[in-house]
């Protein structure tokens, strides 16, 4: 009890850019390895040159997208609601919110692998796995692989963001990580040394996620313990769980939806724009992960001192993160602009993919900037309880603008709208973004 108070009182009263110093650096380390972990089968299976085998790659990525927003729904859920809990005191009832967070998430993995397995013919046609034979082969190898890792990897997931919200966010790290770490270096392992090739690269994702679920099982007791036996459900603690954690969900629901229509869409024109589209937005991934990690970092500080009623210090707190993540992915912007086709080259050998890649890459570098805002909006409207204004600016990036530009960008302006799709998105949902917080902010952090 000692150490948990310790840390509550830390949040509640450490100089605030300290504070979000100290809570962050774990986030971003763990963001920017999530990014190394998601470009390593990416880059692997780039050495083997098969242009089928990489867009095969981010055909599959759509849908791990998917089950990671049912990890995001209820671990934001539930840490959320934990972390107010800490905040007020109530140990005891986060414990139990803990629990039924982590039931949720695992009951989840296991009914949706079962069906992915039973219907993955039919998922793979859906997430736009058939623009050719052989990008439907490699597709459904993968996959088959990888549904194996599901419950595992909601399960991680889930433990991640409660031990993260509730201000432990080191072991959270260390845990994630030790997944990530252990998928990197067995992918050369299994795809070259032990000869297996592409499916190499699943089975070290399967091994990776097992590895990460148990370090975080042994490392959970430095906050809230796991404890399944304290499950007890009531109305208030499922829609807490459910309604705080459907900003996230939404948000890389409608992102994953987004990836799979843009597959489908850009199998219209050739596969070579798939798989530019896939390593473009894995080299883009690397500025906003690391946004998005300095934003975790003011999560823990936002709802456990609204949780307390210190209103100043959530408001201040915001003010710095918005301000030191729009001057990074400035700096960032300018970096990746100039060197994109080096970028763009670190993942592909293949030329045409090289060149389509870095002019989508350098058109989403003049709307990076407005990412930050956008983002760290959301996590602000979700840890003060307004949970469906966070849903609105959440879904907004890709759902309320980048789908249906999708369609009308590409129909006007043929292959190069699909390319302008995500950069007059990034920008309108900044707007939305700065009219929600405009016209709500002051009404709901100002209480005294």
């Amino acid at each position: 009890m000692e150490l948990k108070e310790a840390r509550r009182l830390k949040i509640l009263t450490e100089p605030v850019f300290l504070l979000l110093v100290k809570t962050s650096i774990p986030t971003i380390i763990g963001m920017l390895v999530n990014v190394i972990y998601n470009l390593t089968d990416t880059f692997f299976v780039g050495i083997l040159n098969n242009r089928s085998m990489t867009a095969a790659i981010g055909v599959i990525f759509s849908f791990v997208s998917i089950i990671q927003a049912v990890g995001f729904w209820f671990g934001y859920g539930s840490g959320n609601a934990m972390s107010k809990k800490i905040g007020e005191k109530d140990y005891k009832e986060a414990e139990i919110i803990s629990s039924l967070g982590i039931i949720f998430a695992v009951a989840s993995g296991i009914i949706i692998a079962v069906l992915s397995k039973i219907f993955i013919i039919p998922l793979v046609n859906l997430i736009g796995g058939n623009a050719s034979e052989n990008l439907m082969i490699f597709s459904v190898k993968y996959l088959d692989i990888i549904i194996v890792s599901i419950p595992f990897g909601l399960y991680s997931i889930t433990v991640y963001n409660q031990l993260r919200l509730c201000g432990n966010v080191k072991d959270g790290m260390t845990g994630l990580l030790a997944g990530m770490f252990s998928n990197m270096i067995l992918d050369p392992i299994l795809m070259f040394k032990l000869k297996m090739g592409f499916i190499g690269a699943g089975y070290a994702t399967l091994i990776g996620q097992i590895i990460g679920c148990i370090v975080l099982t042994v490392l959970s007791n430095g906050n809230i313990p796991i404890s399944i036996s304290k499950a007890k459900c009531n109305k208030e603690r499922i829609y807490h769980i459910l309604a705080g954690g459907l900003p996230n969900f939404s948000r890389q629901a409608i992102t994953s939806a987004a990836l799979i229509l843009l597959n489908v869409t850009a199998a219209r024109y050739k596969e070579s724009i798939i798989a530019a589209l896939t390593v473009s937005s894995k080299v883009i991934a690397l500025a906003y992960m690391i946004m998005i990690g300095w934003g975790q970092g003011f999560q823990p500080i936002c709802a456990m001192n609204y949780g307390a009623k210190k209103y100043e210090r959530v408001k201040k707190s915001f003010i710095i993160t918005v301000f030191c993540g729009t001057v990074f992915l400035i700096f960032s912007a300018i970096i990746l602009y100039i060197f994109s086709e080096q970028c763009i080259g670190t993942m592909t050998r293949d030329k045409e993919v090289i060149e389509i890649g870095a002019r989508i890459l350098r058109l989403q570098c003049f709307t990076l900037p407005f990412i930050g805002f956008f983002a760290v909006s959301s996590m602000l409207m979700q840890n003060i309880g307004q949970y469906f204004l966070a849903l609105i600016i959440s879904v907004s990036r890709q759902g309320l603008f980048y789908i249906p530009l999708l369609f009308i960008l590409p129909a006007v302006y043929g292959e190069f709208g699909i390319y302008l799709a995500q950069p007059v998105s990034d920008f309108l949902s900044f707007i939305l973004a700065i009219i929600i917080v405009g016209n709500y902010y002051f009404k709901i952090i100002k209480r005294s």
